[in-house]
């Protein structure tokens, strides 16, 4: 037990030296990954699939424990290489971020990505945000009883500005208040930046049937990698090598694709060209 304790001190005291929160003995690069109903040791791994021909266009592989902040590195490698001004790109609710989703605006990337519903009104029962409009004319949120909350604090987190809006006199006699909220009042927060967002719910309003397009092209890449091509997990060690050995699944699974698209006597005149 003195070893073992001795042993694991020494090991904590290596990981504050580090700076990082997490130390793997296999492989120093890998991280805890949310794999539910577990959590596993790994690496993340991004693909950016083309809608028309479901090719891989850009992939790569991170130590990141979530795909927040991911969206706009992936998806602008992917303008990119298409050598066009601006895509479309398409995600699951585990990319929503406020400044991933504003800076794929300034790479050329237009976000379609779904509000998750989540935060401790919507574990509770009450009123999520989305039942609160926004008056940006006004700068004043208007609740489910139709009554005006307004600004009145602001709190600032690792750059994170964060505007609260509330109207206690109101709450105090709403009949809607159980719905709503169990203390004094409710009150709604808002990023400072969170226009961006809200153009982006104004884009999903107008399409959305885009995001089951994403089932079609991302999600049944990696299925087919999983199981056609027996790629469950890593073979590598090391970030730089499992990028390596996904960038080759990656072109494996294209030429694939290339042959049940185009055909192999096409892609032989094309090589002759």
């Amino acid at each position: 037990m003195r070893e073992r304790r001795l042993r694991h001190s020494a090991m904590l005291a290596e990981l504050v030296a580090s700076g990082e929160s997490q130390k793997s003995l296999t492989d120093p690069d890998a991280r805890g990954m949310a794999m539910h109903p577990k959590v596993g040791v790994g690496y993340n791994a991004q693909v950016a699939v083309d809608a028309r021909h479901k090719l891989i266009v850009e992939q790569q592989v991170t130590n990141a424990g979530s795909d927040l902040g991911l969206l706009a590195q992936t998806a602008g490698a992917a303008r990119e290489l298409l050598g066009v001004e601006r895509i479309a790109a398409v995600a699951d609710k585990g990319y929503y971020k406020g400044e991933d989703i504003a800076a794929c605006e300034t790479v050329g990337v237009i976000p379609y990505v779904a509000r998750p519903e989540r935060g401790p009104a919507i574990d509770q029962g009450y009123f999520g945000k989305d039942a609160f409009a926004y008056d940006a004319a006004q700068d004043c949120y208007t609740c489910p009883a139709r009554q005006r909350l307004d600004p009145f604090g602001r709190s600032e987190k690792d750059g994170h500005c964060t505007i609260r809006y509330g109207n206690r006199q109101a709450c105090r006699d709403c009949t809607l208040k159980p719905q709503c909220t169990s203390g004094t009042a409710r009150t709604i927060n808002r990023w400072e930046g969170e226009a961006v967002l809200d153009r982006m719910a104004e884009r999903l309003a107008t399409r959305p049937d885009i995001l089951d397009r994403r089932r079609e092209t991302v999600e049944h890449r990696f299925g087919s990698i999983k199981q056609w091509m027996n790629q469950g997990a890593f073979l590598m060690r090391g970030l730089d090598s499992v990028n390596a050995e996904f960038s080759l699944t990656a072109l494996a699974y294209n030429l694939r694709r290339a042959i049940n698209i185009l055909g192999i006597p096409a892609i032989l005149r094309a090589m002759q060209t």
